[in-house]
């Protein structure tokens, strides 16, 4: 296989042997160039001065007069010629995006040379078309027809007129912003472009070479055209096309729609001969189905020993294409170590770097700053995701480590920045300017403090220092031209538009990788590999959203307009990708392409449509396979931990008056065996973290608090309903209580509290619904007044028997009161308590029951520790459950078989079940296993030990 510019070389070099200095040879890239210089070194005999090889793009600008403009700095003219002739009240910001389309629809109709007064006019009656614009083919009268036709259907009121009025002024718009741009010695693309066709013939160009070799084209717009023809009237254009007759002579492939046009406008020599008809040579085709996308690569080191054989060393040999460029680092860590050499011609975009990632956060930091004073305060997550970034682990760390472990004890959820110096690095970074001007300079200048933070611990990671500076670079042409526009136009840039244009400015950098390019194995992109052949390909990402390319530009001007005056639209974009595709295999002999099955986002799941059309209208039939991963991991062991004597001696050594073992924790050991060994045995303690909301635990400490200090002044007292009522009136002491709860469980505060107390967002949500909660339970209280505070969060403790050992039962029962000679043990339960009925006492200790009913369990634990205490009285368990309080017939007494009760109509049989209990818990033959029951570990703290969540 001769490869297309090896062609190209030879055909060159034998029709100029003696003046290659004299030509100018034009590609559509560099690589290209590249490519075709090597070509020609190993054609030429001796030394000689070769040919200038040169971009389509730069020959065109080298010509023009003007200067390309920044996006930023024509949007910002657009807009005051846009406001002038619209009288619009569309602000900057608002008018920004608009005007990136309409700077692209200008873009687009200079650069295809585009009548834009024609274009812009309203046409009101059809017939018109044939009169006004004669010039236009028949298909496109019938494109603007069709558009036109439609518009007439609209309600003459409403959108048409709208759109039309705006429309009308468009072509204004055009003709102004051009004059005001020619004034400034500025131009957009399309516009210099323009400048450069629509002058070509001044005496001042000049076109110094002898011969201009325009190799390799496809798409070409109506400048490039002229411009080609042009050179073609001086004598001095030569054209070598590249195709191949299996797709130019089917009118169905688009892939030769272009070239049908190019070769009838710009014949190439008829000496130059070219072999078109490679694509229909045999060849080994495979399409490979991955059920994953970046498990792709994986697909690198199969095709590599297939093609073993004719895999050789030198770098027009073997290609890896990326169709999906995010492959780039799964495809190099799936290359074999025994390939020596590989050529990245991509370059790394630094959005896939720490240092992007870095500067995201800052964004986010910056967008969500709030001034207090003379302070900036931000939400405590965005401060501890920068604190806890990569960049910053050597910087202080200890100092941070501590700062974030203070955050999350003392639940601070806005941290103000000003605190946060713990190094020169940290206090750069936690400065943040107050107008969006200063943004720029912010971030040069944290560049430019990690630059030289690395420089100076001796970091060696060339990468990384490349990343900063490349990103350093970008932020610094950023910055001029928003100073140029705040002093020039006194424009003011908001944030919003500013961080739009910093995501554009960084998403166009990339860090070139060193390497040799002539040399090793090629990765490369789809744009990379115009004008190149290679024997062996392997294409990464052959998805339909991948290649071709799905993104259209937005766009003004509607499709059939667009259409009518041969602007480019999506049937062009794909007629371009689907060249690239041909022309990439045509002369290639071992093509594996991998496509992604998976369906999620944007992606399809779908192998390309020149993937079909190469199964179902091609000779080569490739065969259609799947990538296995064979996945082995083990299932998840159960865990299950024996008993035993040293078990035992740590509970009896925890086991005391002062640490009985407590309802909640029998309630535990009959949830989850294993949760009680962790918690209780070996005392694991549960990670500590901010907690954004109040949860239900540090909920109910507040209330339960609150309600102790409400009725502490009643303790051994009688109260009556006058005393509920003279709290009920009392609204300020009782919102002052509840803030305090708040200050003292929530924001850590300690005793006394100094300075207000300040309640915000969903603090303050939960403070209305504690005050809610309150004055309904007083309510409830007053109805069953008068009665006797007996006692408030007082623990109540019993010894019982438990085979060979006595141990301590009991807990602190949140209220004991009692009327009409019955002693209420009463709990109050801030979370979800299902039931309060009960039928038989032995189904309360049922072991890791699915449903278990564990605030009735624990209400009667309260009563038996009680009972030794009430000399005969009756006692009576009681709930209050916080979201059953303002319920019709509300009752507050615990049921058996939906009967009111007594405990001592269940003490025998009770004490009986918690004795066996007891002693299962502190038996050395016990077993601790988990719950079966997985959906209790959804929230459980030692899932991960577990691995069940």
């Amino acid at each position: 296989m001769e490869r297309f510019l090896s062609q190209c070389a030879k055909f060159i070099y034998q029709k100029h042997q003696n003046e290659l200095k004299d030509l100018c040879v034009v590609f559509p890239n560099r690589r290209a160039g590249v490519f075709f210089t090597h070509y020609l070194q190993k054609t030429v005999d001796g030394a000689v001065i070769g040919p200038n090889t040169t971009t389509i793009n730069e020959l065109m600008a080298s010509y023009s007069s003007v200067q390309k403009g920044e996006k930023l700095q024509l949007i910002s003219l657009l807009y005051d010629v846009f406001l002038k002739h619209t009288k619009t009240t569309e602000t900057f910001d608002e008018f920004y995006f608009w005007g990136e389309i309409l700077l692209a629809d200008f873009n687009d109709i200079d650069r295809y040379l585009v009548n834009a007064k024609d274009l812009f006019t309203n046409v009101s009656d059809l017939k018109e078309i044939e009169s006004v614009f004669d010039y236009l083919t028949d298909e496109q009268k019938k494109a603007l027809e069709q558009f036109w036709g439609s518009m007439a259907v609209v309600d003459k009121k409403g959108f048409k007129e709208k759109y039309i009025s705006i429309w009308n002024k468009l072509y204004p718009v055009y003709q102004d912003f051009k004059k005001q741009l020619a004034d400034k010695q500025l131009a957009y693309p399309g516009m210099q472009d323009r400048e450069v066709a629509e002058n070509l013939d001044d005496e001042k160009k000049s076109f110094p070479y002898k011969k201009y070799y325009i190799v390799g084209l496809n798409a070409l717009n109506a400048c490039e055209k002229r411009f080609f023809k042009h050179l073609q009237s001086l004598g001095k254009a030569e054209f070598l096309w590249d195709y191949d007759v299996s797709y130019l002579n089917d009118q169905q492939n688009e892939a030769g729609h272009f070239l049908r046009t190019n070769l009838v406008e710009f014949p190439q020599p008829e000496d130059f001969k070219l072999d078109v008809t490679c694509f229909n040579h045999r060849k080994n085709m495979k399409m490979v189905a991955v059920s994953s996308v970046y498990g792709q690569a994986q697909q690198i080191p199969n095709f590599l020993d297939e093609t073993k054989k004719s895999y050789k060393k030198e770098f027009d040999n073997t290609a890896i294409v990326l169709a999906d460029e995010s492959l780039l680092f799964s495809a190099l860590g799936a290359v074999p170590a025994n390939i020596d050499k590989v050529n990245v011609t991509m370059g790394y975009s630094v959005r896939n770097s720490v240092v992007y990632g870095f500067l995201m956060l800052l964004v986010t930091l910056l967008k969500n700053k709030r001034k207090e004073g003379d302070n900036f305060v931000v939400y405590y997550r965005y401060v501890t995701d920068v604190l806890n970034h990569q960049l910053l682990g050597d910087t202080a760390s200890e100092a941070a480590k501590a700062y974030i472990n203070q955050l999350k004890n003392y639940n601070r959820i806005t941290v103000p920045l000003a605190e946060i110096d713990f190094s020169p690095l940290h206090k750069q970074i936690f400065t943040l300017p107050e107008k969006t001007a200063d943004y720029s300079s912010y971030f040069l200048n944290v560049l430019a403090a990690f630059y030289g933070h690395l420089k100076d611990t001796e970091i060696d990671n060339a990468m990384l220092l490349e990343l900063i500076y490349s990103i350093y670079q970008s932020i610094e042409k950023l910055k001029a031209v928003v100073d140029d526009v705040l002093s020039e136009q006194q424009r003011e840039i908001s944030e919003a538009v500013y961080f739009r244009l910093f995501s554009q400015y960084l998403g166009q950098v990339s860090v070139a990788f060193e390497g040799e390019p002539l040399s090793g194995m090629q990765v490369m992109g789809i744009l990379e590999t115009r004008c190149l052949d290679f024997e062996n390909l392997i294409i990464l990402g052959l998805n339909e959203n991948k290649w071709p390319r799905k993104f259209t530009a937005p766009s003004f001007i509607p499709f059939n307009i667009r259409l009518g005056f041969g602007l480019p639209g999506i049937d062009e974009q794909d007629a371009m990708y689907a060249y690239y595709f041909y022309r990439l295999v045509q002369r290639a002999k071992n093509i594996t392409a991998t496509y992604s099955v998976v369906k999620e986002g944007i992606g399809t799941g779908e192998l390309s449509r020149y993937g079909y059309q190469l199964q179902y209208d091609s000779m080569h039939k490739p065969e259609m396979l799947n990538l296995d991963f064979s996945f082995s991991n083990d299932p998840v062991e159960e865990i299950r931990i024996k008993s035993s004597k040293e078990v035992v001696a740590k509970l009896l050594a925890n086991n005391s008056e002062d640490h009985p073992l407590s309802p909640s924790a029998i309630n535990t050991y009959l949830n989850c065996k294993l949760k009680f060994y962790y918690q209780y045995v070996v005392r694991l303690p549960e990670p500590e973290e901010v907690k954004e909301e109040i949860d239900g635990v540090v909920f109910g400490n507040i209330f339960h608090d609150t309600l102790e200090e409400l009725y502490k002044p009643y303790i051994g007292r009688v109260v009556e309903k006058s005393n509920i009522e003279k709290i009920q009136k009392d609204r300020v002491w009782l919102e002052n209580e509840v803030t305090k709860q708040i200050a003292i469980h929530y924001l850590k505060k300690k005793l006394p509290l100094k300075g207000e107390i300040k309640l915000e967002g969903k603090t303050l949500l939960i403070f209305e619904n504690a005050i809610t909660y309150l004055r309904q339970l007083l309510k409830i209280d007053k109805e069953m007044a008068p009665f006797t505070v007996v006692s408030l969060e007082q623990r109540y403790k019993r010894w019982i028997q438990a085979g060979d050992n006595k141990i301590c039962v009991g807990g602190m029962i949140d209220r004991v009161d009692r009327a009409d000679g019955v002693t209420r043990v009463l709990d109050y339960k801030t979370g979800n308590v299902k039931t309060t009925r009960f039928k038989a006492v032995d189904e309360l200790f049922e072991r890791d029951a699915k449903e278990p009913k564990k605030e009735i369990l624990q209400a009667l634990i309260y009563s038996w520790g009680l009972a030794t205490e009430t000399n005969g009285a009756e006692i009576q368990a009681a709930i209050y459950p916080l979201r059953s309080l303002f319920a019709e017939n509300f009752t507050a007494a615990v049921q058996m078989n939906y009967k009111d009760f007594f405990f001592d109509e269940v003490a025998e049989e009770f004490e009986e079940e918690l004795a066996g209990l007891v002693s299962e818990i502190f038996s050395e033959d016990n077993e601790f296993a988990q719950t079966e029951h997985d959906k209790k570990c959804e929230y459980c703290a030692y899932r991960g030990i577990c691995r069940r969540y």
